[in-house]
């Protein structure tokens, strides 16, 4: 058939499609107008009874129309949810097609979308692109191909894999391939500007992407890339497919979302709702360990400002060995210690009397209770030691009261025997707390123990001190988890960990502890650790942090954010073995040259007056960056803390290197000062520099410049 004809043919079906979007969405509010209607009348009649006779409804009539104003509250909801899905896919109802026969039946075209869409005969017009057949277009080229369904394998044939181009709402071309998404497509989509929010990218899918998206029933699931290869849109898409795919038993209340900030979190927050789905809970792993440990956690922010820091040596020492999986060992000996053995008994006694013994107390903790966790072991004892101590206390009430009864009458002996059976058991009272009182802290100063670089002293102070350094926070909720003291979060049935590489061992071991019902998705790049002093990230060794051996892994290979000069530049950054799979497209080169305040001003104002919206500067430190932007017309500093979020449109967002993770811009400045030019450090650099999508200029110190072998 003529392309010219084909194309008609396919305007035509786009505007059927549209008219039904229409006819649909024009249903939905009248259905959602009618349930308003119908609660209206509800509490009319309800009313106009109560007016007539105050006593008419009782209190049973009340919680009756109560569920009916739900209900019907419910329908409404439901409603108006199908109508702003559908009014979503009006500017763009499908992007995709494949003529699909299996085996030994007819050719079926499928038409993929953001959702599915049937006709009044219930024929699917449009399939959603969650369904298992859908997974053709993202992984197969036509010919023989097979895709997995609930029922089994399917075998069949691919006739044709065709890509739509909608411009408000108008088909403007096709793409029929025998490769993957069509390359031209995706340079036009990547070459758009960015917003304040990540973008939902069901349209360009990669083959590598779809693939860890789709992964099911695994208890661990590690993806691995670059800088903008697409991790944290997996992670969203990944979401709102296992909700589609076990709608039954899995929904957004379930699912969690581990933030490395509160800027991210705002960045990610609409994309779920894009693909219709409800929003997830997003939370960070320092409100997690604030939660278990009740005391004053470091962040991680003001920890990396610390380690920035090369004369800090304590620290960085810290941090070097409570990162790795030496560390793990133990505290986890420590924990299977205070198992078999509990805290540190001792015999109970006032004077000559003997409350309980310490041989006694070992026998209940490891044998009579031993099928317990530590914690409800504890409590049993507790309550065995608080009826022995009020037989004591009946008996020292009554010789007390014989003994003052000759200088006190009625309240007034009573209070006075209080005070005397009090005051000689308060002792007793002391010690059972002292011994069987668990304090976060204080175990992780014991499991501290023995350990080298003045480690326990440091443990000792801070312990003192009510201070947790970050390094230490996840061990200590490890150990409160592991031994029953703080409870873990049985609700979420799957969660998403982004910027996984930034986590120690115990921090992922501890995690495997706290959500213990929930299948985990890890995303990180081992190229971007960038704390100081923490060893190379080695992503095999997370499946041994959740006690998953041999977890699935997929590796995510391309970059996709940056244009090839600015992915260029990044490589020339990181260390030789590090280097980035660009994917091709053309850019502005990004202009290099010596940091002072005045090119700062410069650059950003240059950005701007180019019309780009989302500009950003990173700089190295926080302190750095509350410096630059006291420079800079418009500037939002992004400072860690809980208020942070993301810029308004003409905003300039300042920030350190650390708190732009994750996040993209157009255009970004990184201003650079002269530092030692470690491998460390060239990550750091390279963090910074990879979150610009179209335009860079890196401003260094002249020393630096030299070091990375840049002539200007």
């Amino acid at each position: 058939m003529d392309k010219n004809n084909e194309l008609m043919l396919e305007q035509q079906y786009t505007a059927n499609v549209q008219q039904l979007l229409l006819a649909v969405i024009e249903q939905s509010r009248d259905y959602s107008q009618g349930h308003i209607s119908s609660i209206r009348m509800l509490l009319a009649d309800a009313w106009e009874e109560l007016r007539l006779k105050p006593t008419a409804l009782s209190v049973q009539d009340m919680e009756q129309l109560a569920t009916e104003v739900d209900r019907f509250l419910a329908r409404k909801a439901l409603t108006d949810n199908q109508a702003a899905r559908y009014e979503r896919m009006l500017l763009s109802p499908f992007f995709a097609r494949v003529d699909f026969t299996e085996n030994g039946g007819e050719s079926e075209k499928i038409v993929i979308g953001l959702y599915s869409l049937k006709d009044s005969d219930g024929a699917l017009l449009v399939h959603d692109w969650r369904a298992p057949v859908c997974s053709l277009y993202y992984d197969s080229m036509p010919g023989a191909v097979s895709y997995e369904s609930p029922s089994g394998l399917i075998s069949g044939n691919m006739t044709l894999k065709r890509q739509y181009k909608m411009n408000n709402g108008k088909l403007v071309y096709f793409v029929d391939t025998d490769v993957g998404i069509d390359d031209s497509l995706l340079l036009d989509i990547l070459s758009g500007a960015t917003s304040r929010h990540i973008r939902q990218i069901v349209s360009t899918i990669q083959a590598e992407q779809n693939r860890a998206i789709r992964f099911e029933n695994v208890k661990l699931l590690s993806v691995v890339g670059g800088a903008g290869s697409g991790k944290t849109s997996v992670a969203m898409h990944r979401a709102a497919f296992l909700m589609y795919r076990q709608r039954d038993h899995l929904d957004a209340k379930r699912i969690a979302i581990l933030s490395p900030s509160n800027s991210f979190s705002e960045y990610i927050s609409t994309v779920l709702p894009e693909l219709g789905e409800e929003n997830t809970k997003t939370i960070t792993l320092h409100k997690i360990a604030a939660d278990v440990t009740q005391a004053k956690v470091e962040t991680p922010l003001l920890q990396t400002e610390a380690l920035l820091d090369e004369g800090n040596i304590l620290r960085r020492n810290s941090v070097r060995f409570k990162s790795g999986g030496e560390f793990l060992e133990r505290v986890r000996a420590f924990v299977n210690q205070f198992r078999r053995e509990g805290p540190a008994f001792e015999t109970i006694q006032l004077g000559a009397n003997v409350l309980i013994t310490k041989d006694e107390l070992t026998r209940m903790y490891q044998v009579d209770y031993r099928l317990l966790n530590p914690a409800l072991r504890l409590i049993r004892i507790q309550t065995v030691l608080s009826s022995r101590l009020e037989v004591w206390e009946k008996s020292l009430y009554q010789q007390y009261e014989k003994q003052l009864i000759k200088s006190y009458r009625g309240k007034d002996l009573e209070v006075a025997v209080r005070f005397a059976v009090s005051h000689r058991l308060q002792p007793i009272r002391l010690q059972i707390k002292e011994m069987l009182n668990i304090e976060p802290l204080q175990l992780f100063t014991e499991a501290m123990k023995g350990a080298s670089d003045n480690l326990y002293e440091c443990a000792k102070e801070n312990e003192n001190a009510k201070l947790v350094w970050w390094e230490d926070a996840c061990a200590i909720c490890y150990i409160m988890l592991s031994l029953g003291f703080s409870a873990p979060d049985k609700n979420i049935r799957h969660l998403l960990v982004d910027e996984a590489q930034d986590y120690s061992d115990i921090a992922l071991a501890m995690l495997s502890l706290y959500y213990p019902s929930a299948q985990i998705t890890l995303l990180g790049d081992p190229k971007q650790r960038t704390c100081p002093a923490m060893p190379p990230c080695d992503e095999k060794r997370w499946s041994e942090c959740f006690g998953v051996p041999n977890a699935p892994a997929v590796y995510l290979t391309r970059c996709y954010r940056s244009t090839l000069p600015i992915t260029r530049l990044c490589n020339a950054i990181l260390p030789d073995q590090d280097q980035v799979l660009p994917f091709g497209r053309e850019g502005e080169l990004p202009k290099v040259d010596i940091l002072t305040d005045e090119n700062v001003q410069k650059e950003v104002r240059g950005f701007v007056e180019a019309g780009y919206t989302s500009i950003a500067v990173i700089t190295r430190t926080l302190k750095e960056a509350e410096r630059i932007a006291e420079k800079i017309p418009r500037a939002h500093l992004l400072d860690g803390s809980d208020e942070d979020i993301l810029t308004e449109p003409g905003d300039i967002a300042v920030g350190s290197y650390h708190l732009m993770k994750g996040l993209e811009f157009d255009a970004v400045v990184v201003a650079w000062p002269d530092v030692r030019l470690s491998d460390g450090e060239r990550r750091r650099m390279y963090t910074a520099c990879s979150r610009a999508l179209h335009g860079l200029k890196l401003l260094c110190g002249k020393r630096l410049m030299t070091e990375l072998g840049i002539v200007i």
